[in-house]
């Protein structure tokens, strides 16, 4: 499901949201407002017939924005500016191929509407594979270099930008063409703003002076830009009609999956050697991590594969709940409702807590992996029995947690 809005001008009331649909939340209407506003001051005698820009939203989601000037004043100049704003879970962004430009081709904004605005729903599946006839046609442009410069200083971490008096909606399209799928969903793109206040990765502005652009790459430099492994070989993949070799570098692992990956593994090779002495028959008791080692034995969690990854409605439950403990509690448990936030408000609750029994101490609860055998972790760290009933989730479990606090609470009569 797609939620959207309409701001824009409305007469001497100034800017305001114009239409929204019934599940655009009230909390989320300043977030949106403040990326509206963000696009910029208009400089003079610079029109803006049609813009898109993506940024991440509240919760996980994603904000994919069209923006247009809505006509012209009795004097031919460019009238208010109106936006159109899409929020979508990430998760489905990512599916989408985290394609701003793709996503903005399927809903064109209903500009003229005001009150309230229909829900939307993707029901067409994923877009079809990039197709090598395609990707030729971007290449085949004198700049290029330009385009293929920029890729690679866009994941190699760096930002680029582009001057014009107009959108260049093409260019951006072209440089999201290029890119690896996964690499896309990190980068944030505007085909055309009036400033910088958003920070994004790939920008078409009307004046690149000022410091919002001091460590970006300019269209003059990108043409430049030392050839790296990535853009060289899909360049030699399309040049030599190699369609498998093309689709396996667009689907090459971002720096974000690469370096995740890479932490996995050093911690395989660190926990790994630790646990063979418990698992060879016959070895004899010296050669065994004695203690804590022996004590985390005890704690008896489902596998892995049994603890998938919640869905956004239960993280966001579970969000809320944590937030109301540490109400209770009076300590500021951190926000946010990405697995990523939740672990860290649940280590903060677990170093709140501190450790009851000594015999129950299973060590940091970011090694037991999944969100649910973390919390699992927790529950046993604090003696709550039912931490291992298979079929319980996350707030289900939290819930047992809250009581269990709750009761200590009562004992030792603080209010």
């Amino acid at each position: 499901m797609i939620e959207q809005a309409l701001y824009g001008s409305q007469g001497p009331n100034g800017y305001q949201f114009l239409a929204r649909s019934p599940g655009f939340r009230e909390d989320w209407l300043a977030e949106a407002e403040r990326l509206c506003t963000g696009f910029g001051e208009r400089p003079a005698g610079v029109a803006c017939p049609k813009g898109v820009f993506a940024r991440p939203f509240l919760g996980g989601r994603v904000a994919v924005v069209q923006v247009a000037d809505q006509g012209t004043d009795s004097a031919g100049r460019p009238g208010a500016l109106g936006f159109h704003v899409l929020i979508l879970p990430r998760r489905l962004y990512e599916d989408l191929g985290s394609d701003p430009f793709f996503l903005a081709d399927h809903f064109p904004p209903p500009w003229s509407a005001r009150g309230e605005l229909p829900v939307l729903e993707w029901t067409e599946g994923p877009p079809a594979p990039r197709t090598l006839e395609a990707t030729r046609k971007v290449l085949d442009v004198p700049n290029s270099a330009t385009l293929l410069g920029s890729v690679q200083a866009l994941l190699d971490g760096g930002r680029v930008v582009f001057e014009r008096t107009t959108p260049d909606e093409h260019l951006l399209r072209s440089l999201w063409a290029l890119l690896p799928t996964s690499s896309r969903a990190d980068l944030w793109p505007a085909s055309f703003a009036f400033s910088n206040q958003h920070g994004f990765h790939a920008v078409v502005v009307p004046r690149t002076n000022g410091t919002d652009f001091d460590h970006y790459l300019t269209e003059e430099r990108a043409g430049d830009y030392p050839e790296g492994r990535y853009e060289l070989a899909l360049q030699t993949a399309v040049e030599a009609g190699d369609d498998g070799e093309m689709q396996a570098h667009f689907a090459r692992r971002s720096r974000r999956q690469t370096m995740r990956l890479g932490l996995v593994l050093l911690a395989l090779f660190i926990l790994v050697p630790l646990g063979v002495p418990l698992l060879v028959p016959g070895a004899s008791p010296s050669t065994r991590t004695p203690g804590k080692a022996a004590l985390v034995a005890k704690l008896d969690l489902p596998r892995v594969e049994e603890c998938p990854e919640p869905d956004q409605a239960e993280r966001e439950r579970l969000a809320g709940r944590l937030a109301e403990l540490g109400r209770r509690l009076q300590i500021d448990l951190p926000p946010g409702t990405d697995t990523q936030q939740l672990a860290v408000a649940l280590q903060t609750l677990d170093a709140h807590l501190g450790t009851p029994d000594a015999a129950r101490d299973p060590g940091p609860l970011r090694n037991y992996g999944p969100l649910q055998r973390q919390l699992r972790a927790l529950l046993w760290k604090q003696g709550v029995v039912e931490y291992n009933e298979r079929g319980l989730g996350l707030c289900e479990l939290f819930d047992r947690l809250t009581a269990k606090i709750a009761q200590g609470i009562s004992r030792e009569g603080i209010p």
